[in-house]
């Protein structure tokens, strides 16, 4: 298989690392607005006949690994999901939705790789159904297996593929169908929880009537909780709507408007998040027994309906794509995209604003978005903070001040410059942030390209570090880099995996015609991503030995202000290392490294504490 990157600390650092300082889009492409029809998430694309067109790129430049190929270009709707997971013993496993004939995809279905802790398997031609299918959630199951649940395409109800040994086995299959009278549900969200990840946790939505279902409870397109604790042979609850998402609050709750967080023990929580309704958190500290919601974002139209008379202003909201993650405490912090839309007329036609640019971010000790005053000016985004609830945005990339873009712009369905939004959080409670953002100075011409970027906070969301492009490489200036896919769970390394092609846009939405997708998988060294090595380290950061001279035990006190590999080492005058102590990765904030003299002479030494590339060397004595 052939190996194109790993991004290393050198490269990250040298290369992709971009001040926060953030520069504004031009007023006059930021008052541009858009008027398009509502588009539904309907799984027929038989009305595009756009052509395959063959292309085809490889350079020794990098070293990512492709896994995977596609023609079928569309991996969701709205939010991304679940699809990558790194377990304990350094497999890894990726699905996505994959297809190669053009216009119907009769083949469509889930597409997968497995890392065996030395390689990839080849690059899949063929799906893991026996059916056609599409959008799937991964996760692990049992106490060495896999799971993967994914929409039908063409029976009701979802499919249901596991098998008990990961990257290895056939996978056997079965079906979970709707309510009486609804049994057609579809574009499922799923993870698992509880001892060896026996529990399926699954989130899924009735058919709305565009897609020949009909209206449940009041909700053309309501979405159903269901748990199952034998491997979907069984379901308690099946197929409940819980309280806070029925027809009182929401007229519909559709395709991929939902999110899941990895379980931390028995909380579980996921996100539901749209241009059109609240973004709001459900929370269960029971195993799903009982919920909580919380309201993050206030939509200003309560109830909107398209087929209602409600016409609105400006409205600031989210963008269609929104993630969530649970730290290790079991809070809840979320990213999403931003947009404003306007719904100025009766029926399906409304307004956007594609150049509205921006990352939120939110977690449980912060109030809830205020929408600003919808008839302020471009800049009415400006009541979030950046670095506090604003943490992303397009980067000046050649320096100028100014984000300077070509008129036209790819807007992927409503979403905004800088969306796509994914989160992971590690054991230390380390944020890592990737979103998918429209990229001064590369483009094709005619638009800018996307790039996969990077961000991190080591402190749980108080600070943010630099910029990372994951992108800049030779291979990707004529690449079009989406949707990118953050694993929940991490090692020494961060791993994600995303699209590229050369076109901006979707061939399903008939953007352009169909070329083919590579699907990327990159492991970011985490302290390689989101630290300047130009912070000041000096002797300020490192205290005098207490108590010094000594002859037992002696405690240097250390303060860092990024996240890092934490060690001392002692040598004599010679030069000689006597003694050294590790304090592996630590987060920002004070440590105590313990020097321990029982096995070193009387003499005048020399320790030097290293975080990172960085270093500090300061005398002692022993007596």
């Amino acid at each position: 298989m052939k190996k194109i990157v790993l991004l290393s600390l050198s490269l990250s650092i040298a290369l992709f690392c971009f001040s926060q300082q953030r520069a504004l889009i031009t007023k006059s492409l930021r008052d541009l607005s858009v008027t398009r029809e509502f588009r539904p998430a309907i799984d027929d694309i038989s009305a595009n006949e756009n052509s395959i067109k063959m292309l085809y790129k490889e350079s020794s430049m990098l070293d990512e690994n492709v896994i995977g190929k596609s023609f079928y270009d569309l991996q969701t709707n709205g939010c991304t999901q679940n699809r990558i997971y790194y377990y304990e013993d350094g497999t890894i496993g990726v699905v996505w939705t994959m297809g190669f004939t053009s216009p119907s995809f009769p083949e469509r279905g889930t597409g997968y790789n497995f890392f065996d802790g030395n390689s990839w398997d080849d690059i899949p031609d063929e799906r893991i159904e026996t059916q056609r299918t599409g959008w799937p959630s991964y996760a692990p199951w049992g106490a060495n297996g896999e799971i993967v649940i994914s929409h039908s395409g063409n029976t009701d109800g979802i499919i249901i593929s596991k098998r008990p040994d990961k990257g290895t086995g056939n996978w056997t299959q079965s079906q979970l169908i709707g309510p009486a009278g609804h049994e057609k549900i579809e574009w499922p969200r799923m993870i698992t929880s509880g001892t060896d990840n026996s529990i399926i946790q699954l989130l899924s939505v009735t058919a709305p009537v565009a897609n020949g279902g009909s209206i449940y409870n009041g909700q053309d397109g309501a979405t159903l909780y269901s748990r199952s604790t034998d491997g979907g042979a069984t379901w308690d609850p099946e197929n409940i709507l819980l309280d806070g998402m029925g027809s009182d609050y929401n007229t519909a709750i559709s395709a991929d408007e939902v999110s899941w967080a990895e379980p931390r023990a028995n909380t579980l929580a996921f996100l539901v998040s749209d241009a059109w309704h609240d973004m709001f958190l459900m929370k269960s500290t029971d195993g799903g027994d009982t919920w909580e919601k919380t309201i993050i974002w206030e939509h200003p139209y309560p109830l909107f309906d398209w087929n209602s008379t409600i016409t609105t202003d400006t409205i600031w909201c989210t963008d269609n794509s929104a993630a969530i993650a649970l730290d290790q405490n079991g809070m809840a912090h979320v990213v999403c995209g931003l947009s404003r839309v306007a719904h100025t007329e009766v029926g399906n036609s409304y307004s956007y604003w594609p150049w509205t640019d921006g990352v939120a971010y939110w977690n449980e000790t912060m109030p809830p978005f205020t929408a600003p005053n919808q008839h302020d000016a471009l800049d009415a985004i400006d009541v979030l903070i950046e670095d506090y609830n604003l943490i992303g945005w397009t980067q000046d990339v050649n320096g100028n001040g100014t984000i300077n873009l070509l008129d036209e712009l790819q807007s992927y369905r409503e979403l905004g410059i800088s969306t796509m939004t994914n989160i992971s959080i590690d054991e230390l409670n380390r944020i890592y942030v990737a979103f998918a953002s429209t990229t001064e100075t590369y483009e094709n011409g005619t638009m800018n390209y996307k790039h996969v970027w990077f961000r991190t906070s080591f402190d749980n969301g108080a600070t943010w570090g630099e910029f990372q492009d994951l992108c800049t490489d030779l291979i990707h200036i004529f690449d079009e880099c989406i949707f990118p896919t953050i694993a929940a769970n991490s090692g020494d390394f961060i791993h994600l995996f995303y699209n590229f092609d050369p076109e901006p846009g979707l061939a399903i939405d008939e953007d352009h015609p169909y070329i083919e997708n590579t699907i990327n998988y990159v492991s970011v060294e985490k302290f390689g991503v989101g630290i300047d090595n130009d912070i000041s380290f000096t002797e300020d950061n490192v205290s005098q030995n207490f108590p010094n001279p000594f002859n037992n035990t002696s405690v240097v006190k250390v303060t860092l202000e990024y996240a890092a590999n934490l060690s001392l080492e002692v040598y004599n005058l010679m030069g000689q290392k006597v003694y050294e102590v590790s304090a592996g990765k630590v987060n920002a904030g004070s440590h105590n490294l313990t020097i321990d003299a029982s096995e070193i002479n009387s003499g005048i030494y020399f320790y030097t504490v290293k975080a990172g590339e960085n270093s500090a060397t300061k005398k002692m004595i022993v007596e």
